[in-house]
């Protein structure tokens, strides 16, 4: 199983980042801060490391990133494992020390997954088959040898159910957070018609459409 290693002092970013990882199957061990990271990585040795790249605040000691950008690579020159930056939007960019992905916080957390499988494969778990990827560039759904075209809004439905397994979705919500609506007026029969579309798809890729839950007069809810 691969492993990621996730460093950030955000508790709430820690937490829904290696959440998201665990469903997908990977293996996380995470760090509130710069130091414990460079405590701990040697001994891990993951196969990529996860960095939100942030300073330290007032009236705290410790190592902020630039010292943790000069430490990481003679610390990793034997095994480099890929590292994937979390950068404010707006911010200046960092030099770099080791090249890695960036993406701009906030972010739909599936983009961190599509990097990840892009860099280390997509990740096994039990030894089951392959599961799902979701390219939102390319609005590209794969699973093993097969690969199904969305359209721009059923890649960003399907996005937004992965970014939130287990959780009910009203249909008035996803009118709000996926299609960007304030009225919410018709968005039973909208939202209904896409997941439709949407499941019709999957079941292509995929052999199944069971990873949609309809929860009869709640909404619905998605089983990675």
């Amino acid at each position: 199983m691969a492993s990621v290693f996730v460093i950030s002092r955000e508790p709430r970013m820690r937490s829904a980042v290696t959440e998201y990882l665990r469903e997908r199957g990977y293996d996380t061990a995470t760090a509130p801060n710069y130091d414990e990271a460079m405590e701990a990585l040697p001994a891990l040795r993951p196969d990529a490391i996860v960095v939100d790249v942030q300073g330290v605040p007032r009236g705290e000691d410790g190592a902020n990133f630039s010292q943790f950008n000069l430490w990481l690579p003679g610390h990793h020159k034997d095994i480099r494992p890929p590292v994937v930056y979390l950068l404010h939007k707006g911010a200046r960019r960092p030099h770099f020390r080791i090249a890695g992905a960036v993406i701009k916080k906030p972010f739909p957390i599936e983009a961190l997954g599509e990097i990840l499988r892009e860099q280390l494969g997509h990740p096994r778990r039990d030894g089951s088959g392959p599961g799902m990827d979701l390219d939102l560039a390319s609005n590209t759904l794969r699973s093993g040898e097969k690969e199904v075209h969305l359209t721009t809004i059923e890649a960003t439905l399907l996005a937004y159910f992965m970014e939130h397994p287990g959780e009910i979705h009203h249909p008035r919500r996803l009118l709000v957070d996926v299609w960007q609506y304030h009225d919410s007026a018709g968005a039973s029969t909208l939202v209904r018609a896409h997941v439709s579309n949407l499941r019709r798809k999957l079941n292509l890729a995929t052999g199944t459409a069971t990873q949609i839950q309809t929860i009869r007069g709640k909404g619905y809810r998605f089983v990675a």
